[in-house]
């Protein structure tokens, strides 16, 4: 017996939007230094995620039409900064379009030489490892070159539903 052949039919894209939007997501800032000119670039992502333990990993996707992407994939390695809930300033100033977004971003170079944003829950140091096309979108995989909890830290920025919220457990 043969498994059954499913008819596919195109997603409306602003339907598959709406739905997704019931799907809350963690918001991570990805910034690096420039290795030629020392500026620094920066962009978020709601889709960071760990994708193997053994060895680190991590994953996130952007869209294809990035133009902070391709500054930080040239730089070979980044940071990855885990915002905490009164970071939605550090979210809109990194989600501007233009230069110099970390300009009013409080920061510190890590040994890696990676911007750290000032406040965030934690932060991972990366290279770039693959990148490949999906649909509208790059996903990248990068190994884990360090990461570091902050002490002290406070709950997650969360983004649902088109707003900031954060975490709170119920019981």
């Amino acid at each position: 017996m043969s498994a059954p052949v499913l008819e596919t039919r195109r997603i409306d894209s602003d339907t598959y939007r709406a739905v997704m939007r019931h799907l809350p997501t963690g918001v991570a800032a990805i910034c690096s230094t420039d290795p030629v000119t020392g500026a620094q670039n920066g962009m978020i992502v709601g889709t960071f995620a760990s994708l193997s333990m053994e060895p680190a990993l991590v994953t996130f996707s952007v869209m294809r039409s990035s133009t902070s992407w391709p500054k930080i994939a040239e730089a070979g390695t980044f940071s990855v900064s885990l915002l905490a809930e009164d970071q939605q300033q550090v979210c809109r100033a990194l989600s501007a379009k233009g230069e110099d977004k970390l300009s009013n971003v409080a920061w510190s170079e890590s040994a890696w030489g990676t911007p750290h944003l000032h406040g965030s829950l934690a932060w991972f140091d990366c290279r770039v490892e693959q990148q490949f096309t999906a649909g509208d979108h790059v996903v990248v995989i990068a190994s884990v070159l360090a990461m570091t909890p902050a002490e002290g830290a406070s709950a997650p920025l969360i983004f649902h539903g088109g707003r900031f919220g954060s975490f709170r457990e119920t019981a």
